[in-house]
């Protein structure tokens, strides 16, 4: 009777083991410790040429601006996605790990080689992840939809 009751109990830790498993990755794909605030969104109705001092922004029709202030929580990963148009991210504290569809990565903060901003754009999938925490504050700028577009969620990718 012992033997079948501790064959059941081993069965059944087995058997959550791996449905946490499972669940882990389910829950990663998709982002987890990972908390946008939008602080303002606006649509720029006319198209914008602007040249100075070495920097250049052109838009060629109507485009949503949207800033957010992410909360990535310890051990938190965005989920891998896209964007449309551009985002610029600046990583006001922590450091924030970037990485691409081709598993090359780059981590960003204050302080740090790579310096404490980046931009993301194009329909290559990305996942932005912070091993002790990180807050960034993400300027949007997207081509004008209704309702606006800003993100769009990817399948998990495995990276080793």
């Amino acid at each position: 009777m012992r033997v079948f009751r501790s064959r059941i109990l081993h069965a059944a830790v087995l058997g959550l083991a791996v449905f946490g498993l499972l669940a882990t990755v389910a829950v990663a794909s998709a982002g987890v410790g990972f908390t946008p605030t939008t602080l303002v969104t606006g649509t720029m109705s006319d198209s914008v040429k602007a040249n100075s001092d070495r920097v250049k922004l052109q838009t060629k029709d109507e485009t949503d601006v949207r800033v957010q202030m992410i909360v990535i929580a310890a051990g938190g990963v965005s989920g891998w996605h896209h964007h449309p148009g551009i985002v610029i991210v600046t990583v006001q504290s922590g450091a924030v790990t970037f990485t691409n569809s081709d598993c090359s990565s780059t981590t960003y903060g204050p302080g740090l080689p790579a310096g404490s901003v980046f931009v993301e754009g194009g329909d290559d999938p990305g996942q932005a992840s912070s091993v002790a925490g990180a807050t960034v504050y993400a300027t949007f700028i997207a081509p004008h939809a209704v309702p606006s577009v800003f993100r769009i969620e990817d399948s998990a990718r495995s990276c080793p």
